[in-house]
C-alpha cells in the first residue's frame, strides 16, 4: 500500500485547517490524509489521484458518463491530470461540511462551465443530461412529476423558476435563491458532492 506512515507536519495541518475553514479537526485531517495515501501511495502516485482512477471509481460507484466525471475532475484539480490531497480535502470539506451557501456557490461554479459568471441553458442541460444517467438520478427522476422527469424538462422548469430577469441565463444570486426555494432542485444538484 505504500508508505502510509507519513504524517502531515504541523505547518501543513495549520494550513489545511485554514483552507478548510476548520471544518475538520487535526485528527480528522490526519485520518483523511492516511486514507488518501493508502489508496494513492506517494511512491506510485507522487502527484496525487490520477484522472483515470477518479473517473473509473465514480463510474463504478454512481454510473453516469465519462464526460461528467472528467469534467468534475477538471474542476476539482484545476485542470491538472491529478488531484492533490489539498484539492481533495477542500472538495470533501465543502461537500460534507460546507454551509448551504458554500455548497451552492460551488455548484454554481461547476455549472458555469465557461466561467463567465452565469449559467446558460446549454451549460445546465449538458450537465443534467449526464447527471440523469447516474443511478441516484434515475431513481430521483422516477419520483419527479412528469413535467420534470427528463433533463430537458427539468432544465426548462429550473429556468422558468429561477431566471427572474428573463435574460436566458442564471446569475449566482438567481441560482442560489432558486435552489433554496426548491428542495427537488437541491436534491439533483447534490448528486455530485
Amino acid at each position: 500500500m505504500g508508505n502510509v506512515g507519513s504524517r502531515l507536519d504541523k505547518d501543513k495541518l495549520v494550513e489545511l485547517e485554514k483552507k478548510t475553514k476548520k471544518k475538520f479537526s487535526r485528527d480528522e485531517l490526519e485520518e483523511w490524509y492516511t486514507v488518501f495515501h493508502e489508496n494513492y501511495p506517494k511512491e506510485q502516485y507522487p502527484e496525487g489521484m490520477p484522472r483515470s482512477t477518479f473517473v473509473e471509481e465514480n463510474m463504478e460507484a454512481h454510473g453516469g458518463d465519462e464526460a461528467l466525471w472528467n469534467y468534475l475532475f477538471r474542476r476539482i484539480s484545476n485542470g491538472k491530470e491529478t488531484i492533490s490531497f489539498d484539492e481533495f480535502i477542500d472538495h470533501i470539506a465543502i461537500g460534507t461540511r460546507g454551509t448551504s451557501d458554500e455548497k451552492l456557490q460551488w455548484t454554481f461554479r461547476f455549472y458555469d462551465k465557461d466561467d463567465n459568471g452565469y449559467i446558460d441553458h446549454h451549460e445546465m442541460l449538458t450537465i443534467f443530461q449526464s447527471i440523469f444517467k447516474m443511478v441516484e438520478a434515475v431513481e430521483l427522476a422516477q419520483q419527479m412529476p412528469t413535467d420534470q422527469n427528463t433533463p430537458e424538462k427539468r432544465v426548462k422548469c429550473i429556468f422558468d423558476k429561477m431566471d427572474l430577469d428573463q435574460d436566458r441565463r442564471l446569475s449566482m444570486e438567481e441560482f442560489i435563491e432558486g435552489c433554496k426555494a426548491d428542495n427537488t432542485i437541491m436534491e439533483v444538484m447534490s448528486l455530485l458532492r
